[in-house]
Formats: structure tokens, sequence, C-alpha cells
């Protein structure tokens, strides 16, 4: 974790010492999401988390601008949300801290200069603009459940036999890749700040997120390689007071490996200029 914050502190600094009169820091806050397992067929907002972040930024041309990131967030997903009685029985839930840091590239639908001192004269720009962004992320998670009054990191316990005799599959890695992805709308009221708010996706390439992807293996089995915890929270069924007494077979399906899964971040953000007001672009006519 530690790592994973020095390289993003190092890559905001290093975008930073290259800028010049059209640089931007900013802070962001809203809330995330997440699409997979626990939350099908379906997407829901009936999980929501807090996101924040920092963002430096900076503004290449009137239509492009280059972006470092990182955020902090929340995940979660329950089953107990579903609308399929199938997934009800399973009884399965998550929560989990995302770390994510990255780059992207911002695409102004409208020419933009937001630092522009001569802006309101200046009839070539916009003081607003939608936008499209793309890039690409590293993130860190750790799903965990709440279970005897305590959250309990799932990854270690090997719930689908990852890792162990019962598996072909390795122990799934907590940092993972993404493509973060999606469009915006930002608004300069002045030559000294932007604000702007954002929908964005990040895929994937891990069906782990929730600690959910393939089958069920032997729970007996389970129970002997990794002890009662991993079996118990394995399947979760024979919690709930309607449970008939009988338990998945090995190879039964528990999750849809074949569908990664998503999370989303969706924030307001204010970002502020770093250097004197100067357009980068060219000079009025």
């Amino acid at each position: 974790m530690k790592k994973l914050i020095y390289t993003a502190l190092f890559a905001t600094s290093s975008l930073l010492s290259i800028a010049q009169g059209s640089a931007e820091f900013g802070f962001n806050a809203g809330f995330s999401s997440y699409l997979g397992d626990l939350v099908s067929p379906s997407y829901t907002f009936k999980n929501p988390g807090i996101a924040m972040g920092i963002q430096a930024k900076q503004n290449m041309t009137p239509h492009i601008t280059m972006r470092a990131f990182m955020n902090v967030m929340r995940i979660s997903g329950s089953d107990a949300n579903s609308g399929n009685q199938s997934l009800i029985n399973r009884n399965l839930s998550f929560r989990t801290n995302v770390l994510e840091y990255g780059g992207a590239l911002e695409i102004n639908v409208l020419p933009f200069d937001p630092f522009n001192p001569n802006r309101d004269k200046d009839k070539r720009y916009f003081s607003f603009t939608p936008y499209f962004y793309g890039g690409v992320n590293v993130f860190h998670f750790n799903p965990k459940t709440y279970y005897n009054g305590t959250w309990v990191s799932l990854q270690p316990l090997s719930t689908e036999g990852q890792g162990t005799s019962l598996s072909n599959e390795n122990a799934y890695n907590l940092t993972q890749i993404a493509i973060p992805f999606g469009l915006g709308w930002k608004y300069q009221p002045n030559s000294r700040i932007v604000f702007s708010y954002e929908f964005g996706l990040r895929k994937t390439f891990t069906d782990y997120l929730d600690d959910v992807s393939g089958n069920y293996v032997d729970l007996i089995k389970l129970r002997q390689e990794k002890g009662n915890t991993a079996s118990a929270l394995s399947y979760r069924g024979d919690e709930l007071a309607n449970h008939d007494g009988t338990y998945p077979a090995a190879g039964m399906m528990r999750g849809q490996s074949a569908n990664k899964d998503w999370y989303t971040v969706n924030t307001f953000s204010v970002c502020f200029k770093l250097y004197k007001s100067v357009s980068r672009y060219n000079p009025m006519d």
C-alpha cells in the first residue's frame, strides 16, 4: 500500500514539474459503486460508497488535457439486494477499500482555455465544455466480509479453493490494472478556478473484487485445508432462517467467471491554477 501511495505522489509531482502556464491541481469527492457477481443481474446503486482524491492536470491544447490522479474509495455488494432468489439464498456479501492511481487524457468537445485572463473578450474559447476521458490505472483492493462481529479478509481464505489442492487456480492478486474512462462537464467561473463533474467507469481484468468468481469446491475438504472460517464463508446460505439443510456440491456455479468485475467513480471536483494567468495558446488577434 505504501509503495502505491509513493508511486502516485511521484507521478503527480512529475506532471507538475513539467507543467507551465496552464497547470491545475485539484480535489474531488463523490461516490463509488460496483458491478459484479453480488449485484447480478443488473446494475445497482444500493450500496454506494464514498470516493475522494487529488488530481493534477496539464492543458496541452484547447481540446486536450493530460491528467494524473489518485483516488481512494469504498465499494460493496450483497446478495441481499438481489432480485434473484437463488442469489439471495447464497447470502454472500463483501466490501473493500480501493486505492487507484493513474493517468488519463481528457478530450474537450469545445475549445477550452481555463486560465486565459482575457477569456471574457476572447470569443475563440468557451468557459464550459463537455469532455470525454480515458486512460490506465493501477488499483489495490482487499475484499472483506462481516463475520462473527468482525471484518474478515477473504483472499487468504481461498473460498473457491484458489492456491490449494482443490483448484488449479492460484490465489488472486490484490493489485490489478484497470482501464478508466467516462465523460464529464467542466466550467470556469473565472481565470483561477475550474469546477467539474464526471461519471467514470473502471474496466478491470479481475473477477475477484467481491471474492466471487468460479465454482464451489468440496466444503469439507476446504475446511480441512483452510479451516472452519474458509468453509463457512464460501457458502453462507445456512445462516438464513429458511435454509433447507442442503449445501452446494463441488463444481456447482458460485459466480460467473466469464464476466469481469467493474467499479464506478462519480465525483465533483475543483481545480486551481498553479501559475500566473496566461493563455498557452495563440494570443488574441
